[in-house]
């Protein structure tokens, strides 16, 4: 029965056109890989989506029987992000992919990207809005890519507070101060935090005053005349904010959009600068009255007289060489994209269309007023420039606008330091000539090989004295070579296949994280021994009485070390966020205090962050500490009862002394556990304000991950990978000493 229900189902699959992974049928004799987001799948976790994309796959099978595509999909985008890098750099990209135009410059500067203008006729590509075709070309002409949707940057404003939007900054900073001080509230929000948002919602301010980052050839401009100027003006601009109290230092620690939104939900704003997809967010988070209060207009200009938005999307590229299947590919991207399936897409999504016929020609477009409005602004949209150095680029800036809006620095200085950053970039990526596609070399293979040959040395080894033995660790030795050995071995290649350990060391911004870890590493330990062993001390004298509830004590406590990261990060930022829908701000406001800078200020962002990590990651102390003191002979608590020593006198003479090897080792775990601590700082403060929470693995994170610079993350890792071994055979050595202990007693 199982074998016939097996071939009914692969009979149904070979059948249905679309399928998790296949999609046309399985007989087709062309076959194309595509890698997309699942999000704008069939595969997508909202019906409508998936339903959607289902039925235009279908279509595109029944007209192309000759062709397949093979698909795979990332429900992560960094995931997604990271097997592109990996797959350009061993040679083996796909057909096709989806991926976020901020990704392009690392393809295009490869060599990877192909043009589409031979597929894709002219008179189709004038349908699409100017910014997705001008964005994606080169000098020539070349068009290497096909935008599906797209997003704008709008401000947003409560009319039963500001009646008439503000179009220039002054206006902005009086009518934002003036709410301000009159309803106590935040009178203008916008992203400052230590992410791209910090800088690309703001580039609109800068673009509209002329003002360019980078040349025709892709040469960092931003602080030579005149738009240097035009960038101090913004960064004036932003600080003015700040100190006119138009917006509070809160805005430091702002690295979520969500965050905007939950102040606009909890009536603590007048104005934010967003995303238009904080639509329906507003929609679902207020009553239909409140939300009928909220509008959207343009950014805000230095002079009013030049609008303009920043504009991003995701963007269909090909890979493949080949000529009939590139023009397979195109076909199959255009098919998805032409204007009656963009329509039913962007209808399924809620997000915006790229086409402008769309807007125009599809009541449920051009009938909607809010479609129209962002439709307008769409039309002197620009998104970010396609060069190799723009993350370096955003990286300076966001940093010197934290740095302006927290005092730290005078525009001007931090301009010239930002642009001296990008500069020295720029030049080593030039120097670097970044490398065109190629197949993996001898030096490439060296980690894989050296690895087979040290497993096999080891098995050999072994079935010298035993055979079968070596028959048996063979799954493991394999595991161990494959999981652990070689990515070691592939990471310390990348590394020095770039020649960046050396120049990674003497980077001021290396050693500045150096200084943040230290300090966060240092605490963390500290308090984490403490108040383990505190914990640990006091359970055990509890079940030593026999009192009651020690077991739901250490459950309590043991809650918080279970928990992941990353949510534990969220908690902490639900607890700390600067405003009334922050739970520590909002009692804080009751009393009659705050809203306390918990997250914008950088010393007290540091000691959130290390509460956050002590509150996490000191059960796992007591848990280690708890066990080493059931360890302690009975008969010694005896005679300390007997002698009547106080509990200090217990603790310091008594118990430490039989414990130090439990708390060394502890002490060495734990160092390890917060030296590699990234996953909770993302969420709570994003590195920020400025970098003063940025620790050595979310710099490692941020230049594999943001940055896309494989090199010099994978040399941030070799250095993390010698400390972390270092400090792994201290602890081997505590765990054979404690291990050897009982055979000497």
């Amino acid at each position: 029965m199982p074998d016939l229900v097996s071939a009914i189902l692969i009979a149904v699959a070979a059948e249905s056109l679309v399928t998790p992974v296949r999609i046309g049928r399985p007989d087709a004799p062309t076959t194309l890989t595509v890698w997309a987001q699942q999000d704008y799948s069939h595969l997508a976790a909202r019906p409508a989506i998936a339903d959607t994309f289902t039925a235009i796959f279908e279509d595109w099978a029944r007209t192309r029987p000759d062709v397949q595509l093979r698909l795979s999909v990332m429900p992560a985008l960094e995931l997604h992000k990271a097997k592109l890098q990996l797959a350009a750099q061993a040679g083996r990209l796909p057909d096709i992919a989806s991926i976020d135009s901020f990704w392009m410059p690392l393809f295009l500067a490869g060599g990877y990207l192909q043009p589409l203008n031979d597929d894709w006729p002219e008179e189709d590509r004038r349908d699409f809005l100017p910014f997705t075709i001008s964005t994606l070309s080169d000098a020539s002409g070349r068009v290497f890519g096909l935008w599906h949707e797209t997003d704008c940057r709008v401000l947003f404003y409560r009319r039963d507070l500001v009646p008439t939007p503000p179009r220039t900054w002054d206006e902005l900073i009086d009518v934002a101060s003036r709410v301000a001080r009159e309803r106590h509230i935040a009178g203008y929000l916008y992203n400052a935090g230590r992410w791209e948002a910090t800088v690309f919602d703001h580039l609109a301010m800068f673009w509209g005053q002329g003002g360019e980052l980078v040349d025709g050839e892709g040469r960092p401009i931003f602080g030579e005349p005149p738009h240097r100027e035009r960038m101090l003006r913004l960064f004036e601009f932003l600080r003015e904010t700040v100190r006119s109290g138009a917006s509070p230092t809160s805005v430091l620690a702002s690295n979520d959009y969500q965050q905007l939104t939950a102040a606009a939900t909890a009536g603590d704003v007048a104005m934010f600068l967003g995303g238009n997809w904080q639509l329906n967010d507003l929609r679902a988070g207020l009553r239909a009255e409140d939300f009928a209060n909220w509008e959207i207009a343009p950014i805000p200009q230095a002079n009013g007289a030049t609008p303009s938005t920043g504009t991003g999307g995701w963007v269909w590229v090909v890979f493949t060489r080949d000529r009939e299947r590139r023009r397979a590919a195109v076909e199959f991207i255009r098919d998805v994209e032409r204007r009656d399936h963009a329509a039913r897409i962007s209808m399924a999504t809620g997000h915006l269309p790229a086409r402008r016929s769309v807007y125009r020609d599809y009541p449920f477009f051009s009938r909607d007023r809010w479609y129209q409005r962002f439709g307008e602004m769409l039309r002197y949209g620009r998104a970010r420039p396609l060069v190799a150095v723009y993350p370096a680029i955003s990286q300076a800036l966001q940093i010197a606008i934290g740095d302006v809006i927290s005092g730290a620095q005078a525009p001007d200085a931090a301009v010239d330091r930002a642009f001296d950053a990008a500069r020295a970039e720029h030049a080593r990526l030039t120097a670097a000539n970044l490398p065109r596609a190629r197949r993996p070399s001898a030096v490439a293979r060296a980690p894989a090989i050296g690895v087979a040959i040290l497993a096999l040395f080891v098995l050999w080894r072994v079935a010298r004295e035993n055979r079968q033995l070596a028959v048996w660790l063979m799954p493991a030795v394999a595991l161990v070579a494959t999981l652990l050995l070689y990515p070691m071995l592939e990471l310390v290649r990348i590394a020095a296949d770039g020649r960046t350990i050396a120049a990674l060391l003497l980077d001021p911004q290396f050693r500045a994280m150096l200084a943040v870890t230290l300090v966060f590493v240092a605490a963390s330990v500290t308090m984490q021994l403490g108040l383990g062993l505190g914990f640990a001390w006091l359970i055990d004298a509890a079940r030593r009485r026999r009192a009651a509830g020690t077991l739901a004590a250490r459950v309590a406590i043991v809650s918080a070390w279970v928990m992941p990261g990353v949510l534990a990060g969220v908690i902490w930022k639900i607890l700390l966020i600067e405003n009334r829908s922050g739970i520590v701000n909002y009692y804080l406001s009751l009393a009659g205090f705050g809203p306390a800078p918990l997250l914008s200020s950088p010393l007290l962002a540091l000691i959130s962050v290390v509460v956050a990590n002590v509150w996490r990651g000191c059960a796992f102390s007591m848990i280690l500490l708890y066990a080493g003191l059931q360890r302690v002979p009975r008969e010694l608590h005896e005679a300390a009862d007997l002698e009547g020593v106080s509990a200090w006198q217990r603790l310091r003479w008594l118990l430490i002394p039989q414990i130090a090897p439990v708390i060394l080792l502890n002490l060495v775990l734990i160092t390890i556990a917060s030296f590699n601590t990234f996953d909770l700082i993302i969420p709570l403060t994003g590195g920020g304000p400025a970098r003063r929470t940025e620790v050595i693995s979310l710099f490692m994170y941020r230049l594999g991950f943001y940055d896309l610079e494989a090199g010099r993350s994978a040399a941030v890792a070799v250095v993390m990978l010698a400390v972390n071994l270092m400090l792994a055979w201290i602890a081997g050595r505590l765990i054979a000493r404690g291990a050897a202990e009982p055979q000497h007693a």
